[in-house]
């Protein structure tokens, strides 16, 4: 893995030597983008997270590949929310969302949501709320919830959230970025 290329990165990800820990692409996209979002900067402890093992440990060529690898990730990302066009998933949203591709690359995001909360945070937040409402449903992590109980009840509603996705981070990135009116 000397140049990026997600398919490859995919294939290193699920290789038998990872942790189990270890995201799949799905979950590595996810992470990166949340991790852009709220304008946290890659770092080598950000990267063993996302494999669930220390750079450290793997061989050097390697680690580098990785941490290079996300780099231009992040770097693709960031430029796709910038240019303001629909963001590109590693997913198609879909109602059959438990053990889904969306379900990692939600899962993902939402580890970095629940990492950095301070980060999460935003003076119009309720709005932030209702952005990260779909990305939070499609996680699965609230599934037992009274209020997303409801939601996971109401599959025009469900689709509807999840076909949004792209556009939410969108708006996620301009509510973090626009300049105040």
């Amino acid at each position: 893995m000397t140049t990026f290329d997600i398919d490859e990165m995919a294939d290193w990800l699920e290789a038998e030597e990872r942790s189990e820990d270890c995201f799949d692409i799905h979950g590595l996209h996810g992470y990166l983008t949340a991790l852009y979002l709220c304008g946290e900067p890659l770092s080598d402890e950000w990267l063993n997270s996302a494999i669930g093992q220390p750079l450290t440990d793997l061989p050097e060529d390697e680690a580098t590949a990785f941490a290079n690898g996300c780099v231009a990730l992040s770097k693709q990302i960031g430029d796709e929310l910038y240019s303001d066009d629909t963001t590109s998933l590693t997913f198609e949203p879909t109602l059959e969302w438990k053990d889904s591709d969306m379900e990692a690359w939600c899962q993902g995001f939402m580890e970095v949501v629940f990492e950095l909360p301070d980060a999460w945070e935003h003076p119009n937040e309720e709005q932030l709320s209702l952005l990260l409402l779909p990305i939070e449903t499609a996680s699965g992590y609230f599934e037992d919830e009274p209020d997303f109980k409801k939601l996971y009840q109401q599959p025009k509603l469900l689709k509807q959230m999840f076909n949004d996705i792209p556009e939410v981070l969108t708006d996620i990135y301009l509510l973090f970025n626009a300049p105040a009116k």
